[in-house]
């Protein structure tokens, strides 16, 4: 989760979070507390039973079709890319907003339709969101029909075609052509969507407001769920504090689904806690109607937390970072905290998760650690070397990630793209990206095998192989 590139811009200053990774020092972080804070609502215990509901067919569309890859967050893709990458094609788009020095057109990954389009959301005036050919980049549509604050979310695309994005008014509903079909108003702005297990879009808002919302029309399966009583939102304030996960932006991260449980898992930062935590809650659906009950939460993340919650493949674990140095894994059922692993950094980003457990932080030092039951391992580290972005697992033990360029007299701000045996941590491959692009901010590979890498200042590479 995670509005990258916010973040890393309130985390540290400018550009030189890419320099520090926003390290902290290992020896000063706070230790989090293992005890789960109940709540207060007399429903808040694990389910009597564990046994997972039939559930329909997926309604995520076939590769990378959520912000991170999927319900689950993982930043995990099952299919095997090529090990002899090359740039396909390349795009610079031109944004309307700089942040000091630094050029902010895109936040997020783009996500992939069934249809071959590749979806961004960018600050480029008048054009929010964007369609591109995966196979040229060359634009096929663009909408007026998202404001700016459509940027920190990516496009949720169903298996007809269909997308979903929010911005400061409603969610909104777009064809495959770009037509709208649905807008909803809404309080609040959401950091993406992700689907139901029947199908419905399902979002909280940056101030604590749930909703849940018909993929056909947009009508509500359920009223509003204020996770803060009285929620409301003038326009503004906020959207900064949602940059590090901080007190002023309740909900700051994208949720996590478990389909086979019924359960989604969140971040929260309750207003006038000393610091954030994350929670789960149970959904129940039927044709009609959904509704979401609290099952528990657990206030372990000191400084807030910038980080999506990630599942583990089988759903038992949930993985979140907070705002000091640490990566915790925490029972899913229960919301115990299993264990913490101080990987030294103020992650700006979510974690990755591979199917067999390996999972890599975003920022600090490039590094991978194994789920190992009750503790965690270090499979290996490259230290000094940053991690400029959010690596991306892929099918055959391989992580795609953005390191500062090695190439002679390229800039300080120029970038490579690695590609790396993840469980060895021995480069595979190194290619060199044009320009001084600063940072990337979520890398996802379409069902093709394509590598898709965009960058905060607006550029963004296609690679394939041969």
């Amino acid at each position: 989760m995670l509005v990258l590139v916010l973040r890393a811009l309130l985390a540290c200053v400018a550009i030189s979070i890419l320099l520090s990774a926003c390290t902290g020092d290992g020896d000063s972080a706070a230790e989090p507390t293992a005890t789960p804070r109940p709540s207060t609502s007399p429903a808040n215990t694990t389910p009597p039973t564990e046994t997972p509901t039939p559930t329909p067919a997926s309604p995520y569309a076939p590769g990378w079709s959520a912000i991170h890859a999927d319900a689950a967050n993982s930043d995990y893709s099952p299919v095997r890319v090529s090990d002899t990458l090359d740039v396909a094609w390349h795009r610079s788009f031109d944004g309307a907003i700089k942040v000091g020095e630094l050029e902010w057109t895109i936040n997020v990954g783009p996500t992939i339709g069934p249809d071959g389009l590749l979806y961004l959301t960018t600050t480029v005036p008048g054009c929010h969101l964007q369609a591109l050919d995966t196979e040229t980049g060359e634009t096929a549509w663009c909408s007026t029909e998202v404001g700016l604050q459509a940027v920190i979310s990516s496009a949720l695309v169903d298996t007809a075609g269909t997308l979903y994005l929010a911005d400061a008014e409603a969610m909104h509903a777009f064809d495959a052509t770009g037509a709208l079909l649905w807008e909803t108003p809404i309080v609040g702005v959401p950091l993406s969507a992700q689907f139901t297990p029947h199908g419905r879009v399902i979002f909280i808002t940056h101030v604590g407001i749930a909703y849940v919302l018909d993929p056909a029309t947009g009508e509500p399966a359920m009223p509003p769920h204020e996770l803060v009583p009285g929620a409301s939102w003038d326009g503004v304030g906020g959207l900064w504090d949602c940059a590090r996960g901080l007190e002023g932006c309740p909900s700051a991260n994208t949720i996590a689904i478990d389909h086979r449980m019924g359960r989604i898992f969140f971040t929260f930062w309750e207003p006038g806690a000393p610091q954030a935590g994350l929670r789960a809650m149970s959904l129940t659906e039927s044709s009609s109607s959904a509704s979401l009950t609290p099952l528990w939460e657990n206030v372990s993340l000191p400084g807030g937390s910038a980080s999506s919650p990630a599942l583990s493949a089988d759903g038992a674990r949930v993985y979140v970072t907070d705002n000091v140095d640490s990566m915790h894994a925490l029972d899913a059922a229960t919301g115990d905290i299993v264990w913490t692993y101080a990987f030294g950094a103020a992650s700006g980003g979510s974690v990755s998760v591979s199917p067999d457990g390996v999972l890599m932080a975003a920022g600090g030092d490039l590094q991978a650690i194994r789920d190992d039951g009750d503790h965690a391992t270090l499979l290996w580290r490259w230290d000094g070397v940053v991690n400029r972005g959010i690596a991306t697992q892929a099918a055959g033990n391989r992580t795609y990630a953005t390191v500062r360029s090695t190439t002679e007299g390229a800039s300080q701000y120029a970038n490579d793209l690695i590609v790396v045996d993840t469980l060895s941590g021995a480069e595979l491959q190194r290619i060199p990206l044009d320009g001084p692009t600063i940072f990337s901010i979520g890398i996802t590979i379409g069902p093709d095998g394509m590598v898709y890498v965009p960058f905060i200042q607006g550029d963004l590479f296609a690679l394939a192989g041969p």
